[in-house]
């Protein structure tokens, strides 16, 4: 998974950092600042910043969808289904070449 540094998101910009910087602390893999459109992620092993930059993403899904209060519980678990299903079955995610024409 390419982690971008912008990501659009309902309409929405979202620019992405990697930093150690995370407000809510060191036990915190990353977090959304909605007010702002920023998306930081902690710089830790290549699956769990993808797996934390996806549980960000869905973070910004379901308040575009207007569910600001949502279940941080059953978010993770969503997320973390997500990020299964796309590390286990990568080519369902790309178009094939000859189709594209």
């Amino acid at each position: 998974m390419n982690i971008p540094d912008k990501i659009k998101i309902g309409g929405l910009v979202y620019s992405v950092e990697q930093t150690e910087n995370i407000t809510f602390g060191h036990e915190y893999g990353g977090e959304i600042h909605f007010k702002d459109l920023k998306i930081n992620i902690r710089p830790t092993s290549r699956r769990r910043r993808e797996a934390c930059f996806l549980h960000e993403v869905m973070h910004a899904i379901f308040d575009n969808l207007g569910y600001k209060d949502h279940d941080e519980k059953e978010l993770d678990a969503l997320s973390n289904a997500l990020y299964a299903l796309i590390v286990d079955n990568p080519k369902m995610f790309y178009e094939k070449q000859d189709e594209l024409t």
